[in-house]
């Protein structure tokens, strides 16, 4: 086994809009903390996979074409054996296709700065690759992550980030995902040089705080790792399906939204990292398959009377949407429907991915899948575990179950953050469940 990492710091200019929210002053004054892109690849002799993990909210499909198709040229590495996912940081830039009419010219230069660093990282990882051996391990983690779905006692659902009277609370309308898998890549010596952190927690616990850039969590989870193992240990934080899961915990009234609490989950994780490290079995001979797949997801009809109403919405604003740090208000879903309105095609055609790795399998969703979702997955998974990352290869907005549908919520609202059939999440996990068992059925040939 052949190995290569490398850290590449993708932090945009002072200046640049910050993505994550919608607020007419998001433009960034400053740098909490440095973001990177986190690059890590595989070669078996028999096959090799490239996993690039980025901090930015999201990595739109344009973006990640252009990544693809410059490594594949410069490097060798086939298209469909590159994962590329955002770790969803909301102190990131805003490069994500909706809740603008355009990209701001910052960010238009950013983004070709972005491609030619992280080609770049990518010759460095295989230029100077070393023998490796690698293994998986997995733990728990329950106390920073929360369904931000709540059923209340009259029927209603409210987001966890709303006002909520206590006394009126039912339940939880989903469950968390507690998993926390670590991959992780040693040299010939046993040094940890890379790892892959993979668990699903909205990174959104600052959403642009100060108006500094952050990895959010990631953030200290990272330090602390570099800490206790190494200064220029390679860390790639990948989400899991953390479309409806985020860090609030409506029992702890006082609970930050600051950097304070976005240190505190980061060293919870990075506990829980550091233990599972030391339970992992390394070996240099596992299996390597990857297996992608374009499929076409349908969008939701979006009628001549929705754009009326979108533009009665706008008229009584004079166009001008209003800021909010959680949610979307009205007036920028008007803008999304009209939007929406220009787009002729009635699907979206988005890649999904399976990836093996010896007895482990890894799903590779394009967008904020619900937990729900991602758990189906793993249980069905046909290997010994199978680790979900969301947001990865492209961003296809919200996919929500389709019970979400009926319930109501801020994920499900028509935008192009939200634009697919409610059927479509569930296509999606049955040909990731299909792809995983023909990789399976492969690899046992």
């Amino acid at each position: 086994m052949q190995a290569g990492c490398k850290k590449v710091e993708i932090t945009p200019p002072v200046g640049a809009p910050i993505g994550g929210n919608v607020r007419e002053d998001n433009y960034s004054r400053g740098v909490h903390d440095s973001l990177f892109a986190n690059i890590l690849y595989l070669n078996n002799e028999e096959n090799q996979i490239l996993f690039i993990g980025m901090d930015v909210v999201a990595v739109p499909g344009f973006l990640v074409k252009r990544m693809k198709t410059r490594i594949e040229l410069e490097c060798g590495i086939g298209a469909n054996q590159i994962t590329i996912f955002a770790t969803h940081t909301h102190s990131g830039p805003d490069i994500m296709e909706c809740f603008k009419d355009d990209f701001h010219p910052i960010i238009i230069k950013y983004l070709d700065e972005l491609v030619e660093k992280v080609v770049a990282g990518v010759s460095s990882c295989i230029e100077h690759k070393w023998t490796a051996e690698l293994g998986v391990g997995k733990g728990f983690e329950e106390s920073v992550a929360f369904n931000r779905r709540i059923f209340m006692k009259d029927g209603s659902l409210k987001m966890n980030f709303e006002p909520i009277n206590l006394h009126k609370v039912d339940k939880s309308a989903g469950p968390i995902d507690p998993d926390l898998f670590v991959l992780s890549v040693r040299d010939e010596q046993q040094n940890i040089q890379s790892l892959i952190v993979n668990y699903t927690l909205h990174s959104a616990i600052l959403v642009g705080k100060d108006w500094l850039f952050s990895r959010d969590f990631i953030h200290k989870l990272t330090v602390k790792l570099e800490s206790e193992i190494d200064e220029n240990l390679v860390v790639l934080f990948a989400n899991g399906a953390s479309g409806n899961i985020n860090h609030i915990n409506i029992n702890e009234p006082n609970q930050s939204r600051g950097f304070e609490e976005a240190d505190r989950v980061g060293e919870i994780l990075a506990d829980k990292v550091l233990a599972v490290i030391r339970s992992i079995n390394y070996s240099s001979s596992h299996q390597i398959n990857v297996l992608s797949k374009q499929v076409q997801l349908p969008r939701r009809e979006i009628t001549s009377e929705m754009v009326e109403e979108a533009k009665v919405i706008l008229d009584q604003v004079n166009w001008k949407v209003p800021s909010l740090l959680d949610g979307v208000p009205k007036e920028g879903y008007a803008k999304e429907i009209i939007a929406l309105s220009k787009i002729k095609e009635d699907y979206l055609e988005t890649e999904i991915q399976v990836i093996q790795i010896g007895e482990h399998a890894i799903a590779c969703l394009p967008g904020e899948f619900f937990v729900e979702q991602g758990l189906t997955i793993k249980t069905n998974g046909h290997f010994k575990e199978t680790m979900v990352i969301g947001l990865a290869n492209d961003c296809v907005g919200y996919v929500p179950t389709e019970n979400a549908f009926t319930e109501g919520g801020y994920e499900i609202k028509t935008a192009r953050s939200s634009q697919l059939l409610p059927k479509s999440g569930q296509m999606v996990v049955d040909e990731i469940l299909c792809m995983l068992k023909e990789v399976k059925k492969v690899n046992a040939v």
